[in-house]
């Protein structure tokens, strides 16, 4: 199983997904499959963040029963 990929990580490839789409010289077929991982990571990403987002949320959930007690 490959590991998963953190957020920098993510972030980085589409940066370089887009800069490539910017490209005056791009195909149209490389501006597809270009296009279709972009759309990927952005899923990966948001994936990502909704992760840590809700272990964010648990961990302070967590915090404020222990200072209840």
């Amino acid at each position: 199983m490959p590991k998963k990929k953190d957020y920098q990580t993510l972030s980085a490839e589409l940066d370089e997904v887009l800069a490539t789409l910017q490209q005056p010289d791009v195909q149209v077929a490389d501006a597809i499959v270009l296009y279709e991982r972009g759309l990927k990571l952005v899923a990966e990403i948001e994936t990502y963040v909704s992760e840590a987002e809700n272990k964010l949320e648990r961990l302070h959930l967590q915090a404020g029963s222990e200072e209840s007690n």
